[in-house]
């Protein structure tokens, strides 16, 4: 293997927190874009120990979720671009992966899979094989229904993620500071690129890789306005600017 590969959903903000780090310090990589008809086979074929996404398929061996990638990507940067990562930054990272992240997609999938699926499909057909976009046409209502159960997904669901959501958005805003572009020791951390990533779904920066694929259902798009007029709406603009 002669570069390492990223085995990716182009629609998950997990796998943007890994494309964001890896891009970040000049590691040469290849995307694999994987559907949901095929994740599991290819997570197990490589070696991995879960089927979820990302996987960073190495020279030196399998590396499965963001915060892992994020950490090799530093570890192994190629272009003298380090990622700051300490205590401050890995409890605010752990805390984007464990509630913000897991909510904002609960948010998204609540309305998207159960009020307007067919514009879901779109970005898992993009990139997939011409196999797997025939699989993915079949199998669509069964892979609908079951990603509504797998990630407990429903209109109280949705009021429950978004109210949330909105929760960790006011934390966000109360750690923006006008001082410094970054939220822990006025350094670029790994904190930054995971709450940058895991809420760019829901702003649509323009250099987010895919955010031409995004469609927002119509209940989260009434509320853009609102969110990108927010202070985390504005460092997060600047941040994609200026280091994605």
């Amino acid at each position: 293997m002669t570069k390492p590969v990223l085995y990716v959903f182009l629609i998950s903000h997990y796998c943007e927190k890994a494309r964001w780090a890896l891009d970040y310090c000049g590691i040469d990589y290849e995307v694999k874009t994987v559907s949901p008809v095929s994740h599991a086979a290819t997570a197990k074929r490589i070696g991995a120990k879960k089927s979820s996404v990302p996987i960073l398929r190495t020279a030196s061996g399998v590396i499965q979720g963001s915060a892992a990638i994020v950490d090799w990507a530093h570890k192994n940067a190629s272009n003298g671009h380090k990622i700051n990562i300490n205590a401050a930054s890995l409890a605010l990272e752990k805390q984007a992966d464990d509630v913000l992240g897991v909510h904002v997609r609960r948010w998204f999938y609540s309305e998207a899979l159960i009020d307007c699926p067919n514009t879901v499909k779109p970005v898992f057909t993009k990139g997939a094989s011409l196999k797997e976009k025939i699989v993915l046409q079949l199998a669509w209502p069964k892979i609908v229904s079951v990603m509504i159960k797998r990630m407990d997904l429903g209109a109280q669901q949705e009021q429950d993620s978004k109210a949330i959501v909105l929760a960790e958005l006011d934390s966000l805003d109360g750690l923006v500071s006008r001082e410094s572009p970054f939220l822990v020791d006025g350094q670029f951390s790994n904190a930054d690129i995971a709450l940058a990533a895991l809420i760019a779904p829901l702003f649509k920066p323009a250099k987010h890789p895919v955010s031409a694929v995004i469609k927002l259902p119509p209940r989260i798009q009434q509320m853009v306005p609102e969110l990108n007029a927010r202070p985390c709406g504005q460092w997060l603009k600047a941040l994609y600017e200026s280091k994605r």
